[in-house]
């Protein structure tokens, strides 16, 4: 008796979509999408990197200061320009949250309306860890990845597609994010193994309208390489990620790095155990894919190229350090079969790297397995997500909303500000709409410069900056201090209580411990000349 694991039919008694017409169905997913990613949207707390990006931006009166102001972070212009222009319409953060929240319903909307996938796949994937919580509620560069990448595979799955709009798209991946580049350069070389094994293109090549467009669209993306090129290595100095290191570890932490973008499990990275497993079942997902996808050659194509490409990245120069990072390599994966599928659809497939094709039996089992695959997938980011969107209602993803909140509504709201670190403590500053003195960059300030800035700060020497800080400021006689993760002060402080030093006066006022984001739980100090 052979024992058969039917886990689709499992989850469909789960999840009844099998009967339900199809538009009517995708119209109440992405209904339910709307409504309940806009809900989390509003009590979704922004976390520093978030609004590291918002103030620059914000505090950015044109593009050229823009440029000037996001060139310290490493970061390409696309998402930041975005930003800059969400401040110009409502001068809040929300602002940034809602375009965030546009870009992510946009791209579910495209996949639910053209992705060749099952009514239960759609489903799993809408409301999963990526699209439904690190791309939506999450204000960063990812889901323009996202986007960018759905509207290339709409593009270049057809027949006859245009090489200057795909050149388009990739310009603008590669000025996206450091890791859209693998995803580029995919698409990239898609492009020229396409146009040169295909031979209705030879005739289209010979005319000076095709040659003129190649040739402007060779131009185009050398240019926006060398601009996303500049704004990369803006901080080469001060970023110890970008000095090339290759080891053999290294690329096993990066095969890590691509199960936790599969199944969101990174393994422990200084266990080589660890690593070895996770290393071995991260190159199985690749092969079953590689072998599923075969009969397409732009699919294989794209998704060895851009794998390889970020893997590659991973291991040698920078290995991420968030989910939201690994990401991209689900981006890749379900991009990849979605491509697949279109190239099926239109063509039944004329490639394969088998010497000997498999039977159709056997091309049956293979498509009906990794259908059970592609579930299991989407299940684990789907639990994910709807777990992770539910913590986020519940529990602050950071306590500098609660923070801000609590100075605006006491009698420290015209208080000068005193914070640090300066990287945990920007949330405060924008959620406030004031600047705050930080230690770091010796001066006020609302984001954090990431040139010209001390890093080697002790959190244990708090006070003696504080010091500083008054000592330098004869005129200021009184500050509110806003220590991130841990009071540094050498006493366990409770409410009310006071210390005096060198002829200041310390008194604890409330701590912030609500906060997912262990940093970013703050604790407040009023200090005082005596």
């Amino acid at each position: 008796m052979r024992l058969r694991l039917n886990y689709l039919a499992y989850l469909e008694k789960l999840i009844p979509v099998r009967n339900l017409d199809s538009k009517i169905l995708l119209k109440v997913v992405f209904v339910i999408y709307i409504f309940s990613s806009l809900v989390g949207v509003f009590s979704h707390v922004l976390w520093r990197d978030e609004m590291q990006g918002w103030l620059v931006a914000v505090e950015s009166s044109n593009i050229f200061e823009l440029w000037a102001n996001n060139a310290p972070s490493g970061h390409p212009i696309v998402y930041p320009f975005l930003t800059f222009i969400s401040s110009l319409i409502y001068e809040k953060p929300i602002s940034m949250q809602f375009m965030q929240w546009s870009l992510a319903a946009i791209c579910v909307f495209i996949f639910l309306l053209r992705a060749p996938f099952s009514k239960l796949h759609k489903l799993l994937f809408t409301f999963g860890y990526f699209p439904f919580w690190e791309y939506c509620l999450i204000s960063r560069h990812y889901v323009v990845i996202q986007l960018l990448s759905f509207l290339a595979i709409l593009l270049v799955s057809k027949k006859k597609y245009s090489i200057l709009g795909m050149s388009g798209i990739i310009a603008l991946l590669l000025n996206t994010h450091a890791l859209a580049w693998s995803i580029a350069i995919g698409f990239s070389v898609l492009i020229i193994i396409d146009l040169a094994t295909q031979k209705s293109n030879y005739g289209k090549l010979r005319s000076f309208r095709s040659n003129f467009n190649c040739i402007v669209s060779i131009i185009f993306v050398f240019i926006s390489g060398w601009i996303s090129l500049n704004s990369l290595f803006q901080t080469s100095r001060n970023i110890d990620g970008t000095s090339v290191n290759l080891t053999f570890k290294t690329i096993l932490v990066a095969l890590g790095k691509y199960l936790g973008g599969s199944i969101l499990i990174i393994p422990n990275s200084s266990r080589w155990l660890d690593l070895l497993v996770a290393s071995f079942i991260s190159l199985t997902f690749i092969m079953f894919t590689t072998l599923y996808i075969r009969k397409s050659l732009k699919a294989l194509v794209f998704y060895l190229t851009s794998t390889l490409s970020l893997l590659g990245f991973n291991s040698a120069i920078y290995s991420g350090a968030g989910s939201r990072h690994f990401g991209v390599y689900f981006i890749i994966f379900i991009s990849s079969i979605w491509l697949y599928r279109s190239d099926m659809a239109a063509t039944g497939g004329s490639f394969s790297i088998q010497v000997h094709p498999l039977s159709a039996k056997s091309e049956h089992k293979l498509k009906l397995y990794f259908s059970y695959f592609l579930a299991f997938i989407l299940s684990i980011h789907f639990v994910a997500g709807i777990h992770r969107v539910s913590l986020d209602l519940v529990y602050p993803y950071s306590a500098s909303k609660e923070v801000a909140n609590f100075i605006r509504n006491s009698k420290y709201s015209d208080w000068p500000l005193f914070g640090t670190r300066d990287v945990e403590v920007t949330p405060v500053s924008g959620y406030l709409g004031s600047s705050i003195y930080y230690p770091e960059l010796k001066k006020r300030g609302s984001f954090t410069e990431w040139i010209n800035r001390d890093s080697n700060l002790r959190r244990e020497d708090s006070l003696i900056h504080i010091k500083d800080y008054m000592k330098k400021h004869k005129n200021v006689d009184k500050a509110l201090v806003i220590l991130s993760n841990k009071s540094d002060l050498g006493a366990e402080f409770q409410s009310g209580d006071s210390q005096l030093s060198e002829g200041f006066e310390i008194n604890f006022i409330k701590h912030f411990l609500r906060s997912y984001n262990k940093p970013e739980r703050y604790y407040l100090y009023a200090v005082r000349r005596r």
